[in-house]
Parts: structure tokens; sequence; C-alpha cells
């Protein structure tokens, strides 16, 4: 009965039995895994395992159609496309008053009010009581729809979920299949059928967030995370070594009050900010490193201090992906600020352990007030994004 009422078209790629990578893109003639080196098909030929993809198209074409949800989705985007062309917002009171939907209105994004606007979401879970199974859910929230039905079932759609058992060494890999959809529907999608039009219409889909915890963001962003010499995501701020990791303390911690030479600043100008064009010219060291034959330490140090690993094909293409996704190319000139930070591993990352970083009692207590005025100050910084 669901199958014949639903279109539940799904799509199966191949993947590493250990759940490291799918062999798409690059590793779709791949015989074997790459990190882990488990065979890709069992002794009778058949994949070793295969992860499952379902489309968005056929659900946003149901919600579309209903007389309810389609014709609040399109009142919706007309009042975020009003929002957008009032001028510089007063206050934060949707996702249509960040400053990343209204850079992509200004280019031309989002000129109808059939478009549509989503927010992809991801982050490991461990399943069976924590027995050390881990997969990644990828879900799609359609932003179209009233904030009150946005988080049940009918908004939030499972685009795919990494097989595990082990979380995924490259997630890059297994997004593929969603970035090609995500393509086509960002170049648009004709002959749909909205409630309440009888002429058939066009519709583009736009990512405005990726939205995930710190580890899931670094990630998706093919980032080091809090142990680069210069961790962050907005601002370029210097860490301070200590033993094996990096602290980034908001004053030198070896300067005693009252002098606390600030060592960077999250407000005005004083401490750079990161861009798209920096990151991505960061990123080509580091590439054109491994592509060159550097050994793995020499790679693995130049990625710590541009803070990135590599290629992430919603940020920072390839050169192949850039040309077999061009209609992503709305992503690619906004940087981070399409995965804003999470406060709690915000709070975490602050500060270098206490023995080594802190220490007197006065310090430590003066260290951790400048922390959290800091941290309330990225994170601000973030929800304006």
């Amino acid at each position: 009965m669901v199958e014949s009422s639903v279109n539940l078209h799904t799509k199966e790629v191949d993947c590493c039995g250990n759940g490291c990578v799918a062999f798409t893109s690059d590793r779709a003639l791949l015989t074997k895994c790459d990190v882990c080196k488990a065979p890709r098909y069992r002794a009778d030929g058949r994949p070793a395992k295969k992860t499952t993809y379902w489309p968005l198209l056929p659900w946003l074409r149901m919600m579309l159609a209903d007389p309810d949800i389609g014709v609040g989705m399109v009142s919706a985007m007309n009042e975020a496309r009003q929002a957008a062309a009032a001028g510089p917002q007063k206050d934060l009171r949707d996702w249509f008053d960040g400053t990343t939907y209204r850079k992509l209105y200004a280019q031309g994004y989002f000129s109808k009010n059939t478009s549509i606007a989503l927010s992809i979401s991801t982050d490991g879970f461990q399943a069976w009581r924590q027995r050390g199974f881990e997969g990644w859910p990828i879900i799609a929230t359609i932003l179209n729809v009233d904030p009150s039905t946005r988080v049940q079932i009918v908004s939030q759609l499972i685009l795919g979920i990494t097989p595990g058992p082990g979380q995924p060494a490259d997630l890059d890999s297994f997004l593929h299949p969603i970035a090609e959809e995500l393509n086509e529907l960002a170049a648009g999608v004709s002959s749909v059928t909205l409630a309440g039009l009888t002429d058939p219409q066009v519709v583009h889909v736009f990512v405005v967030q990726f939205s995930t915890d710190m580890p899931g963001g670094d990630k998706l962003l093919k980032a080091v995370g809090s142990n680069g010499e210069y961790g962050g995501r907005f601002r370029i701020v210097a860490g301070v070594k200590l033993k094996r990791r990096y602290c980034y303390a908001p004053y030198a911690p070896d300067d005693p009050p009252p002098s606390k030479r600030p060592r960077f600043d999250v407000k005005g100008d004083a401490t750079p900010r990161r861009t798209a064009g920096t990151i991505t010219a960061g990123v080509a060291k580091v590439e054109h490193a491994r592509a060159a034959g550097k050994s793995q330490a020499a790679v693995r140090n130049l990625a710590q201090k541009e803070r990135f690993q590599g290629y992430a094909h919603f940020f920072w293409p390839s050169p192949a992906e850039k040309a077999r996704y061009p209609a992503l190319k709305y992503l690619w000139g906004l940087g981070t600020d399409l995965v804003p930070y999470d406060i709690a591993n915000l709070q975490k990352m602050a500060v270098a352990e206490r023995k080594e970083a802190e220490p007197t009692t006065g310090l430590r207590n003066e260290v951790g007030l400048a922390v959290r005025q800091a941290t309330i100050e990225l994170f601000a910084e973030s929800c304006r994004q």
C-alpha cells in the first residue's frame, strides 16, 4: 500500500565493508578500500556492503502539490524575499535574516517564490547501546515551512546513512550521490505541480546551512579541527602549543595580570578573517604537496598550519568536482559561514588543560572569564551567518 502511494525510489552505492568510504567519484573503479584495504566484492562477486540513498525531489513534489503545505511553502519564500528586499535586518527572526541567505539573494538566487531553502544536517550516532557501531545520517530540513512544523517528520527528510560499523574515513565520498541531486535541484527542475497554480512551475532548491557539531563540521569542511596551529574557522587565530596539542587562550597564558597581552580579538578587524578565497588557497597548497609526493608527516604539518586537509566539494572543491557539480557554485564563495559553530564544543576547545595553562587559581578564573566572553562573541558572530 505504501509503495503504491508514495515514490520510494532509492539508490544504492557500493561502500567499504568497514564503512570507511563509498566507491563514488574517483573511487568508482576501485576493487578494495584505499583506507583499510578491505575488498569491495565478496567471493561470489556481490558487493561486500551497500549504502542506500533516498532522493529529495519526489518528496518535494508531494509537499508542493499538497493544498496545505505547498501554499505555505510558497508564502514563506515570498516573506523571505520581501524581508531581504526591505534592506538590512533589524533583528534575527528566522533563517532569512541571516547573512548567508541575504548574500545569495543579492547574487540573484531565490529569485522566485517557488525557490526552496534547505538546511543539511549530519552527525555520528552510536547504536546498539554504544557497542561500537557508528552511523552518520544525512538529513535535509525544509526551511520553507512554519517553524512549528519544521522539526516534524514531514519537513525532516533522511537522504542517506553511512552504513558503519565505523565512522567514515572520508565523509565526502558518501555525499557524492547527494551532491548530484543538489546540483540538479539548484539548476532547476521543471514541470512541478504547485497547489493553487494551474500551470507547472520551475523549482530551484538551494542549501543555506550545514548543521552539525564541531567534529562533524570538521569532517564536512575537511578541517584539521582544534589541533591545528590556526584552529579558528572564521578568523586566523594562532594557537599556543603545549606538549602535543594547541590551545587558544585569549591572552598569553604565561603573561600574568595586569598586563594581559591579548593574542586575538574576535571583534572588529584586528584579527584577520578567513574567506573562501584564503581557505581555497591554503587547501591548494596542501593538495599540491600531496600530489608532489611529499611525506605524510610533511602534508600533515602543512594541513595543521593551513587548518584544512584538502578539497571538500560543498565548500572548496577540486577542479574535477567543479566540473561535475557546476550548479553548486553558489556554495563555493560562502566558505565556513555555511557551517555555524556549536556552542558546547566551543566552550570545550577554548582553553588548554588547566595544569599547563593556568598555574594559579586567580589566573585560572580570569582566563575562564575571558574565554567565556570570547566564546559568546564567537557564537554571536556564527549566529549572524
